[in-house]
């Protein structure tokens, strides 16, 4: 045990090796990401493709069944579901688990690519995310303001959209409420039979006229310019301009048998909020974004947004990251909470500050030099490592207080500090090592275990091993460095009332093992009886239904959902008339 040797005759030396571990795990606490859970590798791949004005019908028939065909080829796809919706068709496919999900986007995305000429022309282009199929949006926002719906959909579609699209970790953004702006053409049917026209000439006259088409390069000695026709609409105005040929062979201006006029379009989204319109905003993150992040990015792209556009209103209506917030918090909380109750203990059994102060010392060392290895490893402060760190907080405890006693129990016997430490850690060397190596054993396995139970235990079971192999190192070198430094002077009884009375409470709980222990041997057979009847009742529970099974426990973020689903066939403005009624109740 040279380097227990070693720290104690240098200490400055090594109070600058763990120091030097302290200040990186205190450099890496503010910089590691903060989730509810661990990122888990979710193999889905979603398929997302808009045709306005469609049915679900014609979107199963245009959209779903060619992008069927043509992911179905995607490599380690395992089921692909499919949802037709009005104007939207969605294909999500489940990759085999050890899929690469990236991989399988980039393929299904140039499969999309090969099939979008087969696509209706209306149709918005694919968009390929990989995401949990249960993902849901992590953020929530409001658009309101006195323009109109047509002009404040307009810029949250244009402008808006693209602003928090770019904050760090948005994967995709949904709009819904508002209403499209469009020009209208009102064709009178009495002018278009006096001049002898139809409605599919004036429809191929005002998509004729509207052309962007490139003629080609001109060269001279030394440029090159591309020379292109322009002759698209900028305004409603332009399209008054057009003239429609009848059969006589006459030009008739479109404003002799029509009238063109920019309105906002039929409203066929709705979206309120608190009974007012609004456009609703939901925002999605990567699958490996942590949601604290970036729901931090999107709140400064939000005040972006209000200070450059003040006659618009951005309210946030739900935030993910408050419920994710809150419950690391507690759990820190709970952390903090068992260290202090640690000291407490142990200031009660180890008989004074001494022996306490060098095991609460070496406890926080301990896990804040953990951090290091956990921001190297890729990993996060989210429930599943915190509760690791908790449950070592027992594990730590106990390498430091065998040392202790130990040193203290050759401190009674005459021995010096310094060689009272050396020997004390030195005699139960052997052991705190098999120790460390039993919780190893214990929790690696749980890491490197397959499926989804593995991705949220790995960084539980690594975490304990990490802080325990820190614990280790402190225990040979930090602690009895400390135990030879507080006693110096050697180690004396303390005789006031509340350690007389503590002396008691060991007697007893001495006395009444000793009987529980002289009994058990004296009576083996009841004893086991006993034992594989208690087991056996425990293990009924779960078959009986006392205890029932869930992949993860329930959990109350203080929110709820209601969903109304109407007859088939029915327009958008059935839903929204209950949701009204329901709203003015």
């Amino acid at each position: 045990m040279n380097i227990t040797r070693l720290s104690i005759l240098r200490p400055v030396g090594i109070s600058m090796i763990v120091a030097f571990f302290v200040v990186l795990g205190v450099y890496s606490y503010y910089r590691i990401g903060v989730e509810l859970l661990p990122a888990l590798n979710t193999p889905y791949v979603t398929v997302t493709v808009k045709y306005p004005g469609a049915s679900a019908e014609s979107v199963e028939q245009e959209i779903i069944k060619p992008v069927e065909d043509a992911v179905s080829s995607v490599s380690n796809v395992k089921t692909i579901t499919s949802v037709a919706s009005y104007e939207r068709g969605r294909v999500m496919m489940e990759l085999n688990f050890d899929a690469d999900a990236d991989m399988a986007a980039i393929e299904a995305t140039k499969k999309v690519e090969a099939i979008k000429n087969k696509l209706p022309d209306e149709a918005d282009a694919p968009v390929v995310v990989k995401r949990d199929i249960n993902a849901k949006p992590i953020m929530e926002l409001a658009v309101m303001s006195q323009h109109g719906l047509g002009d404040t959909y307009s810029m949250t579609e244009n402008v808006f959209q693209d602003v928090l699209q770019q904050a760090g970790g948005v994967s995709e953004i949904e709009l819904h409420g508002g209403r499209d702006k469009e020009v209208a053409v009102e064709v009178d049917r009495d002018k278009l039979a006096a001049y002898k026209l139809t409605l599919p000439k004036i429809a191929s006259a005002v998509r004729n006229e509207n052309q962007l088409l490139p003629s080609g390069p001109i060269y001279t000695e030394s440029t090159k310019s591309d020379v292109r026709v322009v002759a698209e609409y900028s305004k409603a105005a332009d399209i008054e301009k057009v003239r429609i040929q009848n059969s006589r062979g006459e030009l008739i201006p479109l404003t002799a048998v029509a009238t063109v006029r920019e309105q906002d379009a039929r409203q066929q989204r709705y979206g309120r909020l608190n009974g007012e319109p609004a456009i609703n905003v939901l925002i999605y993150k990567n699958s490996d974004a942590n949601v604290v992040e970036t729901a931090g990015n999107i709140l400064k792209a939000v005040e972006k947004l209000r200070r450059d556009y003040p006659d618009y209103q951005f309210i946030v209506v739900s935030n993910d990251a408050d419920y994710v917030d809150t419950a690391l918090h507690n759990t820190l909380g709970t952390l903090v909470e068992g260290l202090i109750t640690t000291g407490l203990v142990l200031f009660l059994f180890l008989r004074g500050w001494r022996s306490t102060a060098a095991v609460m010392i070496a406890i926080p060392t301990s896990l804040i030099s953990t951090f290091f290895v956990m921001y190297l490893a890729g990993f996060t402060f989210n429930m599943m490592s915190l509760m690791g760190m908790i449950l070592c907080v027992g594990i730590l405890v106990d390498d430091s207080i065998v040392v202790l006693e130990n040193i203290i129990r050759y401190l009674k016997n005459g021995a010096a500090p310094v060689e009272a430490a050396e020997k004390g850690r030195t005699e139960i060397g052997m052991a705190a090592i098999a120790i460390t190596l039993c919780d190893a054993a214990v929790f690696m396995p749980i890491a490197f275990m397959e499926g989804m139970t593995g991705q949220f235990f790995r960084q539980f079971g690594l975490t304990i091993v990490f802080a325990g192999a820190f614990s280790l190192f402190v225990s040979f070198t930090l602690t009895p460095m400390l135990a030879s430094r507080f006693f110096k002077n050697g180690y004396h009884v303390d005789n006031r009332f509340l350690w007389q009375f503590m002396d008691k409470m060991e007697e007893w709980a001495v006395r009444l093992y000793r009987q529980a222990l002289f009994w058990s041997l004296g009576h083996r057979k009841k004893l086991l009886l006993t034992i594989l009847a208690v087991f056996a009742g425990v293990m009924a529970l779960i078959p009986l239904g006392a205890v029932g099974t869930e992949f993860m426990p329930q959990t109350d973020e203080s929110g709820f959902t209601i969903n109304i689903q109407c007859p088939v066939r029915a327009s958008s403005e059935e839903p929204n008339k209950v949701a009204l009624q329901r709203w003015v109740e």
